[in-house]
This record gives C-alpha cells, sequence and structure tokens, in this order.
C-alpha cells in the first residue's frame, strides 16, 4: 500500500505514522500531509529519523493543486486531519467548518481526478451524536449540537462522492488520551494527568457526573493499521459507519482513576451544583469484533503515561 496520510504530523498522526512503520506494517510507503497549524514538530526527529519510504508535504486541504500533488502514485487514504475541539466547544465555529467540513469535501473532489485510490478511512468524531441521555450507537441518529460535531458530520456526508471504486470506512472515536511526542494537553484525560504530576491538583467542572468516551491514542493507530491490513486480506469489515470507544467514564471516574495512582491529588470543583452535557457510546464497538483491541488495562496505560514525564 502506497498511503497518504493527512494531518499525518499531529497528536493521533504521529502514532498512526509510529504503527504504520512497525515491521509487520501493510504500508509500502506513506505520505504526510498536514500544514502544521499545531506548531508540534515532533514528527520531524526522534523516533522516526530518516525513511527511505516517507516523505511530507506541507499544504492545506483547500489547496486543490497541492492536495492533487500528494495524491500522485497513492492508493490508500487516511484523512486524520481536522481542526480539533472538545466534545461540546462552541467557539471557531467558522473554522471549524472550513477545515472539517469544506476541508474534507475537497480532498473528495480532488480524488476524482486519481482513480488509483482505492481505500479512504476517515477518522471523524463521536462528537456528531451530541448530548445523550444514555448510550448510543451507529443505528442513532447523529445530532451534533456544537459547531465541532456539525462539522464533522457534515465532512463524513462528502464522502458520498467519493468514486466508486474508492471503498470508504468512517471511524467515530471518542475522546483520546496517552502520551506521544505530538501530544493534545488540552484533551480532559491528558490534561488532568499533566496537572495531577505537576501541580498535584486537577479542576472539575460542574458537578463531574457528565460522561465521555474513550479510547487511548495508540489503540486507535493500532485499528487503523489493522483496518487496513484486514483489507488487504480481504477480511476487513465492510465498508461503513463505525464507533470507536473502549470506556465511558465521568469526570469523577477519572479523578477516581488518577487517585488510584496519585492518592494525594487534589480534587477540585467549580460550580458543582452545575450539570454539563453528557455523551455515552454503547460498548463494545462493533467494530472491535474483527479487529480486537490489545488487551491493556486502564492501569497500565495511565502508569506508562506517567513514566513519560522528564521529571
Amino acid at each position: 500500500m502506497n498511503i497518504l496520510i493527512t494531518g499525518g504530523a499531529g497528536y493521533l498522526g504521529y502514532a498512526t505514522v509510529q504503527a504504520l512503520q512497525a515491521p509487520d506494517s501493510p504500508a509500502e510507503s506513506l505520505r504526510i500531509f498536514d500544514n502544521l497549524s499545531r506548531r508540534t514538530y515532533a514528527f520531524f526527529g526522534g523516533a522516526f529519523g530518516r525513511k527511505a519510504n516517507m516523505d511530507f508535504v506541507q499544504g492545506e486541504l483547500l489547496d486543490a493543486r497541492k492536495l492533487g500533488q500528494a495524491l500522485k502514485g497513492i492508493d490508500t487514504v487516511l484523512h486524520l486531519a481536522a481542526k480539533v475541539s472538545t466534545p461540546f466547544a462552541d467557539q471557531e465555529a467558522h473554522a471549524l467548518d472550513q477545515v472539517n467540513h469544506w476541508g474534507t469535501a475537497q480532498l473528495v473532489q480532488t480524488l476524482q481526478d486519481h482513480p488509483g485510490v482505492k481505500r479512504f478511512i476517515y477518522v471523524s468524531s463521536a462528537s456528531v451524536y451530541g448530548h445523550t441521555e444514555g448510550p448510543v450507537d451507529e443505528a442513532t441518529p447523529p445530532h451534533p449540537d456544537s459547531p465541532y460535531g456539525q462539522a464533522k458530520l457534515r465532512g463524513e456526508s462528502q464522502l458520498q462522492r467519493l468514486p466508486a471504486q474508492c471503498r470508504a470506512w468512517i471511524l467515530r472515536p471518542g475522546n483520546l488520551y496517552g502520551y506521544n511526542p505530538a501530544i493534545r494537553y488540552d484533551a480532559v484525560l491528558n490534561r488532568f494527568l499533566f496537572e495531577t504530576h505537576f501541580s498535584g491538583r486537577i479542576t472539575v467542572q460542574g458537578s463531574g457526573a457528565q460522561i465521555r468516551p474513550f479510547l487511548h491514542v495508540d489503540k486507535m493507530a493500532g485499528t487503523l493499521k489493522a483496518l487496513l491490513q484486514a483489507d488487504l486480506e480481504s477480511r476487513a469489515p465492510e465498508p461503513g459507519l463505525y464507533n470507536a470507544v473502549e470506556h465511558n467514564w465521568s469526570v469523577r471516574d477519572l479523578a477516581h482513576l488518577i487517585g488510584e495512582q496519585h492518592p494525594d491529588v487534589e480534587v477540585m470543583t467549580v460550580n458543582q451544583h452545575l450539570a454539563m452535557r453528557s455523551l455515552e457510546i454503547a460498548t463494545p464497538c462493533r467494530l472491535f469484533e474483527p479487529l480486537p483491541l490489545p488487551k491493556r488495562s486502564v492501569q497500565d496505560e495511565l502508569l506508562s503515561f506517567r513514566e513519560s514525564f522528564t521529571f
């Protein structure tokens, strides 16, 4: 496979490139397409070094010319590029729509001139379901109630215009967590772990009863790799829509998990009588039946994160 990874220098992108550089990877070559808007440059050194089968293109999703150049010789696209936000964020609506909706539209449009692309995986978001009163699954009609969720759902709709020869999967992951050099510290669990380690205190907004879906970033990257490998071997799940969530935790649950390893952490609650919006995804997700997740405990994942800190 000759793979183009949009957003490959980002948080999930870093983990995905790392997974696809493993000896058992289905990738023959990797091309990374990223605008470097997060100004995270960990991708360019350290773990990867110089690779003969990997190159980088700096560009914007709305730049059809640059996209066309990047797609030459490509047969598989992993579309990870996005302007990211928390599930219910209400800021930067225009920018979210430009990148997550119209950027996806431009990528799909450009693919019309590249019939060699046979696989397309779009990493959307569980935020497209909006606020939920209980667990939801892929059959639940999406009802996004934030600009981020709305833009991601509109991006999904663009895949209907893909050429007939291109098989497409849409994955809706929950909040990603875990350490890598391109980490997002705005993600709630990552932020809590950082604050716990360096200040011994975390702040919970609202009652703490609000639920969020979660998946470790390395498990998401491994799922992308497993899906590509399965398709190469003609055993992949049918093209379509799949949730990608392992855990549903309330914010209080997060504080408890962290407290098990950091018993001295101080938990401060702000506006404790305020009920916050929740999002819960039914588990186990059907994607993980043909593509099972590695059996790694949450405690091991959090301990690994803790050990990644320099001091």
